[in-house]
């Protein structure tokens, strides 16, 4: 009773954060979203004790729930069934999924949590996975694994598991597609060759992208930005991302509460929202407002995710990732031939990228699940059996898929297109079918891989496996998240008449909400979490 207590209070904050992750995350149901890479760490060899556990009893049949984010397709019940047809033969279990929607889909899926209706769920980082499992949401799977998932325990690698540990204990298991997920821009370059105009990849090149495109079309919508609700506690409008080709910060938008560390000495944390560079900054967003780069009533717009494919906008900056652009690419050469879509990575610029990390994409098992060994025996089969993750990624071959003479992958059908069941967390590298739209987007990671093998911690991403705990401020946490709202978006929207004024404002609010006892509670987590990983 006291872990129930003690996961409905924390839900109580986590619905918080989970729901500022909305901006920039929802996805349409060709499944593109991000994956992981790995950052070698300490190994998760079974005990010998492990390893002689007993078989797991399939002797009674278990039926599953398996919940996972977004909308599912118009052929998921066919598709359901060819899957659990297989896995009663192989796991005398059936599985139903069951579909998030983004509606309103961070209040559902705190409500899934809290019901226990689930036995597998897709969990990430960036819906708040190590705060629910510190919380008793999910099942401890540390010595689980042996022998319910043995595939997993032979195959995956170690490190992979060891940066979906929280408190030294597994709660989840990632896919096993490395993946850079570096937020950028997409923007429409036959606009740029059409008017001659440079590459945004920069502030000032951006700016003058859009006041090319803006005098030659006046017609053509040009950014496409909303509130981003507070997201992480960093940013209140999305537009406020731009900065991200100034500073080469640990993690896109800064951490929490205002402050800010650059990648190469992570250690060493700055206020940014008292600093001079944030006056300098609030004053070039209200230049890119007042030059009508975006619309004066985007404090209440909602957030069009098919803006940038239907031509609204001519660049989006916010929640961007290679996958999006090449599900651009494919949505452009479908309907707009000649239109042509571009991705610039932030980190181009400031020289920083790093890979996702692992709990970018996972699956958890609840901990209230009755059936928790069948459903990790479940998971490893669709980890690792070939049958059942081709049917559960791309459907039925020979009705909803086909591969080329080429060894591509060739759609069938629109009732199920590839990821059509949203289970970016099943993804397996060594089954992935190639598609055409691959070669791009390996070139992008080439070129990704190059600059963050550079970096002073190549290709590690520093902040990703960080877990703040604030249950000791949340109070303050929720009262600076208002403020942000109130007091910060427009700031960052550029919809104010006095900067300066404004700025100064803000900082009482924020200050009278207790953002100091945020600020110093989180740079004590950090330091010590920086001085484990030896981030200096």
């Amino acid at each position: 009773m006291r872990k129930i207590k003690k996961l409905c209070s924390l839900l109580l904050v986590a619905s918080l954060v989970v729901s500022m992750a909305a901006c920039g995350k929802k996805e349409n149901t060709s499944g593109n979203n991000t994956g992981n890479t790995a950052t070698p760490t300490e190994s998760t060899e079974a005990t010998p004790t492990e390893t002689a556990a007993a078989t797991p009893d399939i002797s009674k049949k278990a039926d599953l729930v398996f919940y996972v984010m977004g909308d599912a397709p118009k052929d998921e019940q066919v598709v359901e069934d060819a899957i659990n047809k297989v896995l009663l033969e192989k796991a005398n279990a059936t599985v139903d999924f069951q579909f998030s929607t983004w509606t309103d889909w961070s209040q559902k899926y705190n409500l899934e949590l809290t019901s226990g209706s689930a036995d597998l769920i897709y969990t990430a980082n960036w819906v708040n996975y190590a705060t629910l499992a510190n919380s008793g949401a999910f099942a401890d799977l540390t010595d689980m694994i042996a022998t319910d998932a043995p595939n997993i325990a032979k195959s995956m690698d170690p490190s992979l598991l060891d940066q979906c540990k929280v408190g030294g204990k597994l709660y989840a298991i990632p896919n096993t597609w490395p993946e850079y997920t570096v937020s950028g821009v997409s923007y429409r370059d036959d606009l740029r060759t059409k008017y001659n105009l440079p590459v945004p990849n920069s502030v000032e090149n951006l700016e003058a992208y859009l006041l090319g495109i803006k005098q030659n079309d006046p017609k053509q919508g040009l950014l496409s930005v909303t509130t981003g609700e507070s997201s992480g506690l960093q940013v209140a409008f999305d537009a406020a991302n731009i900065l991200n080709f100034k500073y080469p910060w640990v993690t896109p938008n800064g951490l929490p509460y205002g402050l800010a560390a650059n990648y190469d000495t992570p250690s060493d944390v700055y206020d940014y929202w008292n600093s001079d560079d944030f006056v300098t900054d609030m004053k070039l967003l209200k230049k890119f407002a007042d030059e009508g780069f975006w619309s004066r009533s985007a404090l209440s717009d909602t957030n069009d995710s098919e803006a940038y494919n239907n031509g609204i906008c001519a660049a989006v900056v916010a929640g961007q990732n290679p996958n999006k652009n090449i599900a651009a690419i494919t949505n452009f050469a479908e309907k707009h031939p000649d239109w042509k879509s571009e991705y610039v990575a932030y980190g181009e610029t400031t020289g920083v990228i790093f890979p996702a990390h692992a709990t970018q994409n996972a699956t958890a098992v609840l901990a209230s699940s009755k059936n928790q060994d069948r459903a990790l025996m479940v998971l490893d089969l669709f980890l690792y059996d070939k049958e059942l993750n081709d049917l559960v990624e791309y459907g039925i071959k020979g009705t909803h898929y086909d591969v080329d003479a080429n060894g591509n992958y060739k759609n069938l059908s629109e009732n199920y297109k590839y990821e059509n069941m949203n289970t970016w967390d099943l993804r397996n590298g060594d089954f992935k079918l190639p598609q055409e739209s691959d070669t791009i987007l390996n070139q992008m990671f080439s070129k990704y891989s190059e600059i963050a093998a550079k970096t002073k911690f190549p290709n590690v991403n520093v902040f990703g496996g960080f877990a703040e705990d604030y249950s000791q401020y949340e109070v303050e946490r929720s009262a600076v998240s208002d403020v942000m709202r109130q007091y910060l978006a427009p700031l960052q929207a550029g919809l104010v008449a006095d900067v300066d004024k404004a700025v100064a404002e803000f900082r009482t609010k924020v200050k009278d909400a207790g953002i100091e006892t945020c600020q110093e509670q989180f740079k004590t987590q950090w330091a010590a979490y920086c001085e484990e990983h030896g981030y200096k």
